[in-house]
């Protein structure tokens, strides 16, 4: 059964949650899908993106899990902070990575940024009184 809090939270917020599950996994169990490393030192980066999005993800669904409300709003809070450093990083990094790195390292964070942000909005919407 559903708390009030869970069917107060936009599902929105709750499948980026457990897309970044997914997807933090992936790049560390599998960092060659993503890119074509040309160094131990790229792999292990895309490996710590993946625990990163792996943790936030996790804590998360687990505090969905325990009834949403403002433990998972903190959670989902953490990763549309995080996506939107990467994205404004990604904005800067051309003269570090030249200019098609920098174009995945600022369009990669954009699906993330966009559907949290949508989630958030509709969380509000929900929570007015009608």
């Amino acid at each position: 059964m559903m708390t009030q809090e869970q069917t107060r939270t936009s599902p929105i917020l709750v499948l980026v949650a457990a897309a970044r599950v997914g997807v933090g996994a992936a790049m560390l169990l599998a960092p060659g899908r993503f890119f074509k490393p040309e160094s131990g030192t790229e792999t292990l980066l895309m490996q710590t993106i993946g625990i990163r999005d792996l943790v936030i993800g996790s804590g998360a669904c687990a505090a969905w899990v325990r009834g949403g409300g403002g433990e998972f709003r903190g959670w989902a809070t953490a990763g549309l902070l995080s996506d939107s450093a990467d994205l404004l990083l990604g904005l800067r990094s051309r003269p570090l990575v030249g200019t098609r790195s920098a174009l995945i390292a600022t369009l990669a964070p954009v699906p993330f940024v966009g559907a949290a942000v949508f989630g958030f909005v509709r969380s509000l919407q929900s929570a007015r009184p009608q």
